[in-house]
């Protein structure tokens, strides 16, 4: 049975392996790397607004949700909607194709309308993560050029669901 609560910083080796799991997994597989190392990412456990994914006690995914969009993907009127931002999200390779991502995505969609947003939002700059997200149901906004990179821009509105974590 899967569940999501916050990180607190006792999760940060098992966030930080996690992680480097991860970024192994999408590098040997041609993606773009992070910006930040699985450290950093561990690093904001109990420091940020981070989700654990568990699998009974297992984590088996992160993710952090903020409520402040930044100002390279998205116009000043979006900034002032009432969103939540899902980003850093890392899933177990060990579990790849047991669509992780998406039980993260339903339940931040659930968890942002509870909170009184509007929107979900993501960013990327994998054009292949594009595609798996608008299978969660994220339409892409916009794409652009930052810092020499595409930057893609997604978002879907957040709603109340029946069964977020498809348990």
């Amino acid at each position: 049975m899967y569940t999501m609560r916050p990180a607190t910083l006792s999760d940060h080796d098992a966030i930080e392996r996690l992680t480097a799991d991860r970024f192994k997994w999408m590098a040997d597989r041609g993606y773009v790397p992070w910006p930040q190392s699985a450290e950093e990412i561990a690093n904001k456990a109990g420091h940020a607004p981070m989700w654990c994914l568990l699998d009974g006690d297992r984590l088996c995914g992160v993710t952090i949700i903020v409520d402040r969009l930044g100002t390279a993907a998205w116009t000043e009127a979006e900034r002032q909607e009432a969103s939540r931002l899902l980003t850093s999200t890392v899933t177990d390779p060990a579990r790849a194709g047991q669509r992780l991502g998406l039980r993260i995505a339903s339940w931040a969609v659930d968890y942002a309308a509870r909170e009184g947003a509007r929107w979900v939002r993501r960013v990327t700059t994998e054009r292949r993560l594009v595609a798996y997200y608008q299978e969660q149901g994220f339409v892409l906004v916009r794409e652009r050029a930052f810092n020499g990179r595409p930057l893609y821009a997604l978002q879907r509105p957040a709603q109340r669901l029946p069964n977020p974590m498809g348990n």
